[in-house]
This record gives C-alpha cells, sequence and structure tokens, in this order.
C-alpha cells in the first residue's frame, strides 16, 4: 500500500472479500489478496501493461491476465493476488476496505439475487440437460451443466428459500454456503465427490425434499416429467411430510 501511495499514477486502491478487515476473520491458509486499482488516465497504459504496482516482482512466478482490466499472480510461496486495475468502474461489493481514495471511487449497490421461482426453473433445466449429455457420451460438458451450472441455481434457490439472511457473497450463491446450511453443505459435498448421474439424482432429490413441500412456486409438473424421462420413479409422495422451512 505504501507503494500505491507513493505512486502519482495510482489514485484509489480498494481491497475486498478477506482481504478487507471486514473479512480479516475469514483469512486462512488458502486466502488470497483481493483488490481493485485505480489509475489516472495519463497512467492508465503503462499501469495496465506492466502491472508496476505489484510488490517483489523477481519472486513472481505466474501472470495472467482476465479480462481487459482483470489479472492473476502467484508468487514463489504461494500467496495470489486477484485484482482489476484500470480507470474506474463501479463498485458494488459491499465487503470493501477503502485503503486509498482518490475521488474517483463510483460505488453501487450490490447486485439483487435472482428470483427463486425462476432459479429452481433453471436448476432443472440444466440438471435435465446434464444427464442428458452425459448418457450421450458428452462427459465433460455433462459434468459442467450438473456440478456447476445446475449447483449454482440449487444453492440460489436453497439460500434465498431457507437462509436468506445468512452470510453469503451477492455474486457465487457457492461461496461460505458451509457456514449458512451447513448440513444441507455436508449432503450435497458428498454429492458432489460422487459418480455424476447419482449426484445429479442426489441434487433433484435435494431440491425437491427441501424446497416443494409448501412452495406454490416450485415447477412440480416439470420435476414429475424430468424424472419419468430420465427414469428416476420417483414420487413426491415420498417428502408428503417433510415441513416447509423458511
Amino acid at each position: 500500500m505504501r507503494a500505491a501511495a507513493a505512486d502519482p499514477g495510482i489514485t484509489s486502491l480498494v481491497f475486498f472479500g478477506s482481504a478487507a478487515r471486514s473479512g480479516a476473520a475469514r483469512r486462512d491458509e488458502w486466502s488470497d489478496l483481493d483488490f481493485n486499482i485505480f489509475f489516472t488516465p495519463e497512467a492508465d497504459r503503462c499501469h495496465r501493461d506492466a502491472w508496476p504496482f505489484l510488490p517483489e516482482p523477481e519472486r513472481i512466478v505466474l501472470r495472467a491476465r482476465e479480462g481487459a482490466d482483470g489479472g492473476v499472480v502467484i508468487y514463489d510461496d504461494g500467496m495470489l493476488l486477484e485484482f482489476g486495475a484500470g480507470q474506474p468502474w463501479p463498485i458494488s461489493d459491499p465487503e470493501r476496505d477503502t485503503a486509498l481514495d482518490g475521488g474517483d471511487l463510483i460505488l453501487a449497490p450490490p447486485p439483487q439475487p435472482p428470483r427463486p421461482d425462476n432459479a429452481v426453473r433453471l436448476f432443472l433445466a440444466k440438471l435435465f440437460i446434464g444427464v442428458g449429455r452425459y448418457r450421450r457420451g458428452e462427459h465433460i460438458a455433462a459434468h459442467a451443466h450438473v456440478r456447476a451450472h445446475a449447483l449454482a441455481q440449487l444453492c440460489w434457490v436453497l439460500r434465498l428459500r431457507l437462509a436468506p439472511d445468512r452470510p453469503g457473497s451477492p455474486y457465487d450463491p457457492t461461496r461460505r454456503f458451509e457456514r449458512a446450511l451447513p448440513d444441507l453443505a455436508g449432503e450435497i459435498g458428498s454429492l458432489l465427490d460422487g459418480d455424476l448421474e447419482v449426484c445429479a439424482r442426489g441434487l433433484f432429490d435435494v431440491a425437491r425434499r427441501e424446497l416443494e413441500p409448501g412452495w406454490p412456486e416450485f415447477p412440480s409438473a416439470a420435476a414429475d416429467t424430468i424424472a419419468r424421462r430420465l427414469g428416476w420413479g420417483f414420487s413426491p409422495a415420498r417428502f408428503d411430510d417433510v415441513p416447509q422451512r423458511l
């Protein structure tokens, strides 16, 4: 931070996540350093291209660009820095710590979460696609659909329906899911470690068990159709006695 403050081409520096003071309690050996750094228009080109703000450049073992303004570096001790660098853009992450404020920060509210009724429909669609591709032999695409796309939508709707006030990220519903819903996190984590189709069926059953009872927006007819098409032989009556958790 001292080097950034001494550089006249650098205007502002903001830390996020566990790098911010509000997230300090979560820091551990696997935490990275997440930040945005902004430049004057005159310094933008050389700073954006060369990243002279990075400390101890001789110790960097990996540099990679991510989009127009993003970057990631790894140091020889395993420390990872992930950052955005360029002209100011709106900052919407509520968990931030402003180390330098050059008067060019643009603050914005965090993104709104998805509607839970739409998220659960997307979950079912991505799951259905994934299992179909798995049975077709497209295993890589299948894993992406089930373990990434469908999972993210399921985590969104579980959070929104069962734990709306518990800790999480406005950008990634899987972050800190273990703190928000520990029992479900353990169950879902075990499913993710297993066979793809067993995982998909397990996630499907979690959704019906935890979300369907007492929620009129749950797409029961679609879930029944998917179960029949995949030969899963699902009966909603299995979960008739499970109380809705709000």
